[in-house]
């Protein structure tokens, strides 16, 4: 048969070393390029891969509530973008970038407040917090009080119950 090869002799044909070793050498730019088309023609590998690669970010979002939480520090808040930042280094070191969060999530916390947060990918695979908890709520002055049973000798003996039900101690009236 002439012209080019059926896509089965062709997958046959190629050992994946040397697709990989290919990939390898492409900069980031031309590599991105051929993830992307690959993930277009292909969508179906992009849960897997995402899995692979960050599997911390995958959970189940009960999960990131409660097993996968980071902590950093709200380090600018941009009315005029609508978002707030979190410089959290664990997150920095493996996105670059620090973390975005939602107005509604900030409420009423002010910049340089240190949080613990969960985590998830937004729309754009940057970090995005969500349930902030502040680390160190300044505590209220609560005045402690103690209270002290009275002594016996304070509480004036039992005079005034007339010792007993009324009248004397013989029962008359």
């Amino acid at each position: 048969r002439v012209g080019p090869p059926r896509a089965s002799s062709a997958r046959e044909s190629m050992d994946p070393q040397i697709v990989f070793q290919t990939l390898v050498g492409l900069d980031e730019t031309v590599l991105s390029t051929v993830l992307a088309q690959l993930l277009q023609a292909k969508p179906e590998l992009a849960p897997e891969l995402v899995t692979l690669a960050i599997p911390d970010l995958t959970y189940a979002p009960s999960k990131a509530f409660t097993e996968r939480r980071c902590i950093g520090t709200i380090k600018k808040l941009s009315p005029q973008l609508g978002l707030g930042f979190i410089n959290c280094p664990e997150l920095n070191a493996v996105f670059g970038c620090d973390v975005i969060v939602q107005p509604q999530q900030i409420g009423s916390l002010l910049e340089g407040t240190e949080v613990n947060f969960a985590v998830t990918l937004n729309e754009e695979n940057k970090p995005q917090a969500f349930d902030l908890i502040e680390t160190n709520p300044s505590k209220l002055a609560v005045p402690k009080i103690t209270l002290k049973p009275p002594a016996i000798a304070d509480m004036g003996g039992m005079s005034g119950m007339g010792g007993g039900m009324g009248g004397d101690m013989m029962g008359r009236m």
